[in-house]
């Protein structure tokens, strides 16, 4: 049997030790009194600032450290749609889960969420139920054209680097963002719970775009991770099509979409297939839903008149 090297060990333990330590973090300030909505956000600060880190030292492809004329895009995407969007929207999808949760526990006459567990144990049947939700947002997103054209700018990425897994449109970030979050806190879900959720989302996106090299063999089969979400990204349908799983595989796998072949390695170039014309800066990228007709139309025209791409 080989003896694994450094870098096989970092590829099996980056991730999961940088999880498990993000976790204990969180639950140490909370422990200390610190709001959870605040707890989970230095953790993950900290994980993306470690992912950008390792992708300038040991990076998974070498071409994807080189700049396509991304970065400013996947900066608005950062600023505007991670920061902005989430925080004008969270009152108000908090509002309506504490209504939801009130109405469930008038029916059934008490909470239903298991309380009494130990809150990381709590934290399985949370991401079981949310990653539910997720998957059906992300799956209808690739099957629904109208839901289409805003997930496409999350696919038009042409490396997979840090920055961009925040490159989603307002509004799809928001309907996928919170998928999970209203149902979960309609059930009881605490805020500490919430937290966890959030702060493992964070850590977990993260690493599945980071442009490091990932391993975690049998993990595959529970966690969403690099491996299997950079088939996601492949410009062939029947490859990018599969692997929906935000955080976890387990509905990839119940509904037959997981996707990980053994013969060859994801694709290096990625994208858009057949959106030739799809726009490459952000306000663009925020105004392409409703030029969805258009661009459809150039990019038909460019597949034509390849002369139309250069000039």
């Amino acid at each position: 049997m080989k003896t694994p090297t450094a870098i096989d060990l970092f590829s099996m333990l980056v991730f999961p030790v940088v999880l498990a330590a993000s976790i204990a973090a969180t639950l140490a300030l909370m422990d200390r009194g610190v709001e959870p909505a605040l707890a989970f956000t230095g953790p993950v600060v900290g994980a993306y600032l470690f992912v950008m880190l390792c992708e300038r030292f040991l990076p998974f492809h070498r071409s994807w450290q080189r700049s396509r004329g991304d970065v400013s895009v996947d900066l608005g995407h950062l600023l505007v749609s991670g920061g902005l969007t989430l925080e004008l929207l969270r009152p108000l999808m908090l509002a309506l889960a504490v209504a939801i949760g009130g109405w469930i526990s008038w029916v059934v006459g008490a909470g239903i969420w298991p309380h009494s567990w130990p809150l990381v144990a709590q934290l399985v049947p949370a991401l079981i139920i949310g990653e539910f939700l997720m998957y059906w947002v992300h799956r209808l997103a690739h099957e629904w054209d109208f839901l289409w054209r805003f997930h496409a700018v999350h696919h038009s990425a042409p490396r997979l680097y840090f920055l961009n897994a925040v490159r989603f449109h307002p509004v799809d970030l928001a309907i996928s963002n919170y998928a999970p979050f209203v149902p979960l806190a309609a059930l009881g879900a605490s805020p500490e719970l919430l937290a966890l959720f959030a702060l493992f989302s964070g850590v977990h996106g993260t690493f599945q775009h980071a442009n490091i090299p990932i391993r975690l063999g049998p993990l595959n089969w529970f966690f969403s991770m690099a491996e299997l979400h950079r088939w996601h990204h492949s410009r062939r349908l029947e490859e990018a099509n599969t692997n929906y799983g935000q955080n976890l595989i387990v509905w990839d796998i119940v509904f037959g979409t997981r996707y990980l072949p053994r013969d060859r390695e994801p694709p290096e170039e990625i994208g858009l297939s057949g959106l030739s014309a799809f726009p490459m800066d952000y306000w663009g990228q925020l105004l392409s839903p409703l030029r969805w007709r258009r661009i459809h139309r150039e990019s038909d025209l460019a597949l034509q008149n390849p002369s139309i791409l250069a000039r």
